[in-house]
This record gives C-alpha cells, structure tokens and sequence, in this order.
C-alpha cells in the first residue's frame, strides 16, 4: 500500500511548480554547443611599468662628490663640520631658556590641550541592523524556487509563478516569477541590511548593470544539487548557476576593475538554499529509498557535490557562505495530504530524511570554518518552521495544515493559476501545498540576520 501511495506522490508532485508532466525542452539561454567548463580566471597583469623609476637613482652620484671635501671616514660630522665654531653656540642655549620658563608652563600648557580634545567622527557604518552592524554589500543566491525571484521566467520550463495569484502581496501586487505571495527571504534580508529593497535574477531582462554590485540570484525553480533533480523540469542545474556566477564576475570586473570586483566578491555573503526537491523529486519519486543505508548514499552524494560546489565559489572569490537548511518537508501540505501517517498528520520518514541531511550540512559548514579565510553558517529553518507548526498561536498564525491557494492540499504551480486564496495570507504558514508565505519567510530572514553577523565579526 505504501509503495503505492509513493507512486501517487511522484504523479501529483510532477503535476505542480516543482513536479509538472510536461517534459520541457532545455533553457532558452542555453545554447546548442554543451556549456563550457567553469574556467578560473588567469590573473591580470598589475601594471609594473614603474620600472622606469631608475632613472631617479642617478641622482646618487653627486654623493660622493661631497666626500672628498670632508674627512675620509664616514662617521665624520656631514660637511657642516667645517664650521667648527658653531658646535660650541648650543650648550649655552639649553641652559639659559629652562630656567627662566618654569614660571610660565601654566600658561602654556593650557591651549594645547584644548584642540587636542577635538577627534574626527567615526565613519558611518555600512548596514545597520536591530542591534548590530555588519559591512555585508552585496548578496549572491544560488537554489531553488525558495530564492528564485523570477528567473524561470526566461527558461523553457514549466515551473514558473508568473501569473496570479502569486504575487498579490508583492509590490504592486503582480506576480514577478516567486513562489510566494510576496517577498521571498532573501528581498527581506537585503531589505534590512539596507543593500536593496529586492534582489534581482541574474536573467532578468531589466536588470541594470549598477544593480550588479549589490547582487543577484542565480537561482531556479526546480532544481538541486543533484543534476538530475533539474533535469525532471529543464531548470537551471546548480553548475549551471556557477556558470552564471562566472558570468557575473566577469560584468564586474569590466564595470569596476579586478581588484575592486575582486574585493566586493570577498566582501559578499553566498546564500545557498536547495535540496527540497532533490529529497522529493529525486529520492523518494524514484523509489531510492531503500532503507537507511540507501538514504545515507544519497546524502553523502548530495553533500559531496555541494561541497565540491563551494570549491569552485572559492576559487570565484567567494568567502562567506550561508547555507540554509531543509524544512520538516514531512508536514508540507502536499506531503500531509499524500503520504501523512503521523499522529500530526505529517510523515515522520520524510521529516528524518530532513534532519539527517541537515546534520551533514552542519559538518559541512563546520569544515568550511577551519579553512582558513572562510566562513559559513548554517540557517536552522527545520526547528523554526517546526515550531510555528506545533505552536502556531505563538507565532500569530491560525493555520499550518494547508496552503492559502486553491483547496491548499496539492496545488503547486501551474496547478495554482488562477485559483482563489484564503482571505488573509498572513494567517498561513504556506501559500501553496509546498512553498511558505511572506510570513514564514520573515521568520526565516531573522534567522539569516542573527547569523550573518558572525560572518563579518
């Protein structure tokens, strides 16, 4: 009976944003010759033409011409030493001055004191936050449709929220490509730090070349560590995301110069969120769940690759990372309404799938620490999310269980065109049957700002 109900979750998840049928065609930026590999950028030559400074060592020679006219050793007086009756003039000098200026020091020591008082203000500070300040700039998102801002929307895919009702609570209330009914945690996030109100896609047709500096997100919908997570909905693999990052580099470096591109790509954070779908789509869809041993093959592969994928921001310049980690995806909507068996109505397997990846995330994070100028943090979403839902009153929620669009038990997506919300979003924990509303991602973004602040410490 199980295997069946896992046949009928691979179906119904296919069906929405992270799971349609239709099998779409490759992106439309991607070209018909394979991408090219990531390759590291040659240095560039730093200008030594300040050779030519030689030529002011010739003034050397005179030197010695002044040597023969003064004694042979060179510990001799410089060639004032044949005034011979000036050096016995200083020793009267000191002695007469001290004694008849004991009785003025007050005088004089008043009015220098007096501008010494006078310090130059502090500069101002970068980003202020509630209690602190961090030098955060700039924001580079790499994931899945919880950061997407609407990159989809220029791919062959159907996973894509650019139509109503998503967005109704966004800025003017139009869809943009999130998934979401209005901010996702990122805007908020660059919101509070004071960097943009918003973060763009990188394959936003109206971006603007100023807006390269404050960052983008190279995230897409659909898609996960693992390539063939993409693959299932032709969005953007997380390699081809890097490729795009190799891109953006690039734009800076020709806007800005090496060396200061260079530092606002140390300076920046690197938000990664991904790995839902690759436990949905991939995992548990394909029936790899094939007891504990099978669960942790997968992880490791995931978190292999995820690291190998950090490697490759590293040489890009990147040194802060935050890594957010998987919600109980046992107690989304979708997942209650199909496979939920707990007392909770969630599924305690899916919810341990979760956990377990998360522990691994957090070592790796923890490695990324002992690297010496790196720094990462690890976004504990799991217990957050777990708690609003255990307690929703605490969190001004009053339900948890379903989603706000449609029936809030299975649409997703394309599925969620055009259907009718609850009254008021703010009320509930998801927008959809897997995506949380702007709430919830308010309660993600304070997580996200109690942590980037040990990144620039």
């Amino acid at each position: 009976m199980r295997g069946f109900a896992i046949v009928v979750v691979a179906a119904l998840l296919l069906a929405g944003e992270l799971h349609c049928a239709r099998t779409a065609p490759s992106p439309v930026e991607a070209s018909a010759t394979p991408s090219p590999p990531l390759p590291t950028e040659a240095p560039q030559p730093e200008a030594p033409l300040q050779a030519p400074q030689p030529p002011r060592r010739a003034t050397a020679p005179p030197q010695p011409r002044r040597r023969p006219h003064g004694p042979p050793h060179g510990r001799a007086p410089p060639p004032s030493v044949p005034r011979g009756q000036d050096p016995p003039l200083p020793p009267p000098r000191p002695v007469a001055p001290p004694r008849p200026d004991p009785p003025s020091p007050p005088r004089q020591v008043v009015p220098p004191q007096e501008p010494a008082l006078e310090a130059p203000p502090p500069p101002p500070p970068r980003a202020r936050t509630n209690n602190y300040t961090v030098g955060c700039t700039t924001l580079l998102i790499f994931g899945d449709s919880t950061v997407d801002p609407g990159n989809n929307n220029r791919l062959r895919t159907t996973a894509k929220a650019n139509f109503l009702p998503y967005g109704i609570n966004f800025y003017g209330r139009r869809p943009t490509g999130r998934f979401s009914n209005g901010r996702l945690a990122t805007d908020m996030l660059a919101d509070k730090l004071r960097i943009q109100r918003t973060v763009p896609g990188f394959l936003d047709p109206t971006l603007k070349l100023g807006q390269l500096r404050k960052g983008v997100s190279f995230a897409s919908a659909g898609s996960g560590y693992d390539d063939i997570t993409a693959s299932t909905l032709s969005a953007l693999p997380f390699r081809r995301q890097l490729w795009h990052f190799w891109r953006y580099k690039l734009l800076i470096r020709a806007l800005h110069g090496p060396r200061r591109a260079e530092r606002l790509v140390n300076r920046a954070t690197f938000v990664i969120s991904a790995g839902t779908n690759d436990m949905l789509l991939n995992y548990i869809a394909s029936n790899r769940s094939a007891g504990p041993i099978g669960m942790l093959r997968y992880e490791n592969n995931l978190i292999s690759r995820l690291g190998n994928y950090t490697q490759v921001m590293r040489m890009l310049g990147g040194r802060r990372f935050l890594f957010v980690g998987l919600p109980p995806i046992g107690c989304l909507p979708i997942a209650r309404t199909l496979l939920g068996r707990g007392p909770d109505g969630c599924d305690s397997n899916l919810n341990q799938l979760a956990a377990s990846f998360n522990s691994r995330l957090i070592q790796l994070s923890n490695f990324i620490n002992y690297q010496p100028r790196l720094r990462s943090a690890y976004i504990d979403t799991y217990t957050i999310i777990r708690a609003a839902t255990d307690n929703p009153q605490s969190y001004g929620l009053s339900e948890v269980s379903r989603g706000c669009c449609g029936s809030g038990m299975i649409e997703v997506g394309q599925t969620c065109r055009g259907r009718r919300t609850c009254p008021d979003p703010s009320k509930y924990l998801y927008w959809d049957a897997v995506h949380p509303t702007e709430t919830t991602n308010q309660l993600i973004t304070s997580l996200m700002l109690d942590s980037i602040a040990g990144l620039y410490s």
